[in-house]
C-alpha cells in the first residue's frame, strides 16, 4: 500500500468501522507551513513510540482511526522541524487538527543533547565535566594534558583550525600553552547541548577549515515557576568531591536561573594503581541568567558565567596552573515574527575576560632538560568584545539568513626567568606583546527546497581582519626576527560551501557537500614569542606574514532515519594548502610558516537500535587519516581508528547501562617533526546505573575502566596515562517532581 493513498483508504475504513460498532473514532487535520500557511504535502504523522502512522496527501490532509485515549503525535517532513502534538481522542466526533511546521535548515551540525527529555545523556553519563559530553560526539577526539580541561579536536584538526564558541560568542584562551581551552568555562549543569559542525559547510559561527563546536548553554525555563536542584558526587580514582546546585524561577514574563558548582580532586590513579602525582585541581563555576518577555514577540536575555580554578597540576608539562579566572557576559535581543516575511531578528553584544597564571615553583628545576636552574612564572590574558546581528527571512521554499559578526581581541602574555642562583640576574620576556585583532564577517546562509525530496543549503562568508602589536617592546622584539615583514597586517578572506540532502524514501537520505574555506592565523601564530612546544621540544616564534590556510573539501553520506534501526555513514576529504606548521630555524627554535599542503580524510559510522521496548543499543566508529605533503609524513595528533558500543536498559526511573570505548594501535606518527611515538590500542569497559530512591531523590553510581586497564591515548601529551578503575556515586535532589 502506498503512503500517498493511505489517508483516503483509512477514512473509508473508519466510516465502515464506525457504522459497524460505533467504537472507533477518527481524528484528522491539516499540516501547514507556519510561515506561508501553505500545505505541507506528504508529511508523516506517527504515534510516538509506535510504528503506527500515515502520510498526508498532496493537500497536507491526514486521517487516523484511534481508540479513545491520550496520544502524542510526531509530525515530520523534509525541510521542516519535527513537531510533537499531544491530543485526547474521545468517542464520537473530534475537532480537526491544524498543525504548523516551521521550516528547518539542513542540520550541518550534530546536536548532542545534554539536558532534554529526548536525550539519553543526562541518564547514561556520569557527567563530571563538559569533556564527558564532547567525547560522545562523532569526529571529536580529546587532547589530554592533565586530569582537567581536555582540548577537543575535530577530525584531526585543532586550535585555530576549528572554531570553539559559547552561544556563538568568540572566546580565546589566555594560556599560550593551551592549558585553558574554551570548553573548560562551561560546566555540564549549564550545558543544554553541543552543536558540532564537522567540515566547512556551516560558516555561520566561524571561519575554519575543520568545523565548529558551539556550546549552547541552558537558559531559564518559563515552564517551571519554581524549581530547586542539588547534586553531590564522589569519585575514587582521584578522590574528587563535587557539589552542584540550580534554582529556577519564572512568572508570566520573567524567568531567572542561577547555578553554582564546586569541584576538588587529588592526584589520580592510572591503571594497575599507578599514582600520577601532581595531577589534582580545584574549581568553582557559577552562572546567572535572566529572560524578559515584552509585548510584540520581543525577548531580552542576559547571561553571566564566572569560572575560577586553582592549583591545577600538569604532570607532563613544564609548569602548573596556579590560578585561572574567566568572566563572560552576554546580552541578547530576539524579535520573533516581526512581519513582512521576516522570521526573526536577533542581536547580541558580549564581552569576556580570561586570565591565566602558571609557574613551576613547586617543581625541581635543577635536573630538567629545558631551561634548567630557573623558574619561569607566566601570566596571560585575553579580552574579547563582540557583537552579532542576524535576520532570517522566509519566502516560499527559500529561507535566507544574513549575519554580521564582529569582535575585537586583546591578548597579552609575559614570562619572568628567575635563576635559583643569587648571583644570576633575572630576565623578562614578552610572549605576546599586547596583540590587537579586529575581525568583521558578513555571512549569507540560504536554504532552498525545490521539491519535497530535495533541499540545498549554501553558505557564503567574507572576513576582514586587521591586527597589530600595541606594545612597543613587543613590536621591536618580533621585528628583530622579521625585519622585512610588517607587524601590522590586514587580510580579507572568502569562504563558501554548499550541502544537499535528497530523500530517497521515507527512511533514507542521501547527503553530499562541497566547500572552499579559509582560516586566518591565530594571534599566537602571528605574534607569539619564545613559546615552548612540549610535543616537539622546540621554542616557537610567531610569523606576522603568515598567509591564511586554504581548504577544499568534499563529503558524502547516507542515513536511515525514523526506523527502529537508525544509522549513518559518511566519508570526507579535506585538502589544505598553506598549512601552518612549525619550520626549523635553528637547533632549539622553530617559526610558524606556511607549508605546501596537508591532507585530512576519513569517515564515521554510527547506529542505534531501539525496537520500542526498554532496550537500546548504540555503536560508533571513526577513522582519520592525516598527511603532511611537504615533509611526506603523517600529521601529528591524528587519532587512530576509534569507536564504542553501548547497551542501555530503561524502565520507569530505573536505568542501567554497559558501554565500552576502544582505540586501535596508531603507527602513523610524525616522527620527523615531533616527538610522537607509536601508541598501543586500548579497550575500556564501563558500568552505569541510575536509581530512584524516593519522590525527590535519585542516585547515580557506576564503575569506569572496570578492568583497570593501564593505557594512554594517542592524543595524550607525553603519554599521560588514562585514568584507572573508578567507582563513582552521586546523589541528587529536586523540587518539585
Amino acid at each position: 500500500m502506498h503512503m500517498k493513498s493511505l489517508p483516503g483508504q483509512l477514512m473509508f475504513l473508519c466510516i465502515l468501522l464506525a457504522a459497524a460498532s460505533n467504537a472507533q473514532p477518527s481524528i484528522g487535520g491539516l499540516v501547514l507551513n507556519n510561515a506561508t500557511l501553505t500545505p505541507v504535502a506528504y508529511a508523516d504523522v506517527v504515534i510516538s513510540g509506535t510504528q503506527q502512522g500515515v502520510a498526508c496527501d498532496s493537500s497536507g490532509a491526514f486521517q487516523l482511526c484511534l481508540p479513545p485515549g491520550e496520544y502524542q503525535l510526531e509530525i515530520s517532513a523534509l525541510g521542516y522541524q519535527t513537531v510533537r502534538h499531544r491530543l485526547t481522542v474521545r468517542q464520537g466526533e473530534n475537532a480537526p487538527l491544524r498543525i504548523l511546521l516551521a521550516p528547518a535548515v539542513i542540520a550541518l551540525s550534530d546536536a548532542v543533547l545534554v539536558y532534554s527529555e529526548e536525550s539519553p545523556h543526562h541518564i547514561d553519563q556520569w557527567l563530571n565535566a563538559t569533556d564527558d559530553v564532547l567525547q560522545k560526539a562523532e569526529g571529536v577526539a580529546m587532547i589530554r594534558r592533565a586530569n582537567f580541561a581536555l582540548e577537543p579536536t575535530l577530525r584531526g584538526l585543532n586550535s585555530g583550525q576549528i572554531g570553539l564558541v559559547i552561544d556563538g560568542m568568540k572566546i580565546f584562551s589566555a594560556c599560550v600553552d593551551r592549558m585553558d581551552p574554551v570548553t573548560a568555562y562551561v560546566e555540564v549543569e549549564n550545558l543544554e547541548k553541543l552543536e558540532v559542525s564537522r567540515g566547512a559547510f556551516d560558516l555561520t559561527k566561524s571561519a575554519s577549515v575543520g568545523g565548529t563546536i558551539n556550546l549552547v548553554t541552558r537558559k531559564p525555563d518559563f515552564q517551571r515557576p519554581f524549581s530547586l536542584q542539588a547534586e553531590s558526587g564522589y569519585e575514587t580514582v582521584s578522590r574528587l568531591r563535587r557539589l552542584r546546585s540550580e534554582v529556577n524561577y519564572a512568572s508570566a514574563n520573567l524567568a531567572l536561573r542561577g547555578t553554582f558548582s564546586i569541584k576538588s580532586a587529588g592526584n589520580y590513579y592510572a591503571g594497575n594503581r599507578i599514582l600520577v602525582t601532581n595531577s589534582g585541581f580545584e574549581k568553582n563555576n557559577y552562572k546567572l541568567d535572566a529572560v524578559r518577555k515584552f509585548a510584540g514577540n520581543h525577548i531580552v536575555e542576559f547571561s553571566f558565567i564566572g569560572d575560577n580554578a586553582r592549583d591545577i597540576g600538569y604532570p607532563v608539562l613544564l609548569m602548573d596552573a596556579t590560578r585561572t579566572k574567566s568572566q563572560i557576559y552576554r546580552l541578547t535581543h530576539r524579535w520573533d515574527s516581526p512581519g513582512a516575511g521576516i522570521q526573526s531578528l536577533n542581536s547580541t553584544v558580549y564581552y569576556n575576560r580570561i586570565d591565566h597564571w602558571m609557574d613551576d615553583y613547586q617543581r625541581d628545576v635543577t635536573g630538567r632538560e629545558v631551561m634548567p636552574d630557573m623558574y619561569m612564572p607566566m601570566f596571560g590574558y585575553t579580552r574579547t568584545l563582540g557583537a552579532i546581528g542576524e535576520i532570517t527571512v522566509a519566502r516560499g521554499q527559500h529561507l535566507l539568513s544574513a549575519v554580521l559578526d564582529g569582535y575585537r581581541l586583546s591578548a597579552f602574555a609575559d614570562m619572568k626567568m628567575e635563576s635559583i642562583f643569587p648571583d644570576v640576574s633575572d630576565a623578562y620576556l614578552l610572549n605576546i606583546g599586547d596583540a590587537q585583532v579586529y575581525n568583521l564577517a558578513f555571512i549569507l546562509d540560504h536554504q532552498w527546497m525545490p521539491s519535497a525530496r530535495l533541499r540545498v543549503r549554501s553558505n557564503l562568508r567574507i572576513d576582514h581582519s586587521s591586527r597589530d602589536l600595541r606594545n612597543e617592546f613587543g613590536r621591536r622584539q618580533l621585528q628583530g626576527f622579521w625585519d622585512n615583514i610588517s607587524v601590522r597586517q590586514s587580510t580579507r578572506i572568502f569562504s563558501a560551501g554548499s550541502f544537499l540532502e535528497y530523500r530517497l524514501g521515507r527512511h533514507h537520505i542521501l547527503q553530499g557537500g562541497l566547500a572552499q574555506s579559509r582560516r586566518l592565523p591565530t594571534h599566537i601564530e602571528s605574534y607569539g614569542f619564545f613559546l615552548y612546544n612540549v610535543t616537539d621540544g622546540y621554542f616557537y616564534t610567531g610569523n606576522p606574514g603568515l598567509a591564511p590556510e586554504r581548504s577544499r573539501q568534499i563529503e558524502i553520506g547516507f542515513e536511515q532515519i525514523d526506523a527502529p534501526l537508525r544509522w549513518r555513514v559518511n566519508a570526507y576529504y579535506n585538502h589544505i594548502d598553506n598549512y601552518i606548521s612549525g619550520v626549523l630555524q635553528s637547533d632549539e627554535f622553530k617559526t610558524f610558516a606556511n607549508i605546501r599542503s596537508a591532507v585530512i580524510a576519513g569517515g564515521e559510522l554510527s547506529a542505534t537500535f531501539a525496537p520500542g521496548g526498554p532496550l537500546r543499543l548504540s555503536t560508533s566508529l571513526a577513522y582519520t587519516y592525516g598527511h603532511n605533503r611537504e615533509m611526506d609524513e603523517p600529521l601529528p595528533l591524528i587519532p587512530p581508528l576509534e569507536g564504542g558500543i553501548g547497551l542501555q536498559y530503561r524502565a520507569g526511573g530505573f536505568w542501567l547501562g554497559l558501554d565500552s570505548r576502544f582505540g586501535s594501535r596508531q603507527e602513523r606518527i610524525a616522527s620527523r617533526t615531533t616527538r610522537e611515538d607509536e601508541t598501543a590500542g586500548f579497550f575500556i569497559v564501563n558500568f552505569r546505573a541510575r536509581l530512584p530512591l524516593a519522590k525527590h531523590f535519585e542516585a547515580q553510581l557506576g564503575v569506569e575502566n572496570f578492568l583497570d586497564q593501564q593505557y594512554h591515548e594517542h592524543l595524550s601529551i607525553n603519554n599521560l596515562p588514562g585514568r584507572g578503575r573508578n567507582f563513582y556515586f552521586g546523589l541528587s535532589a529536586h523540587l518539585p517532581d
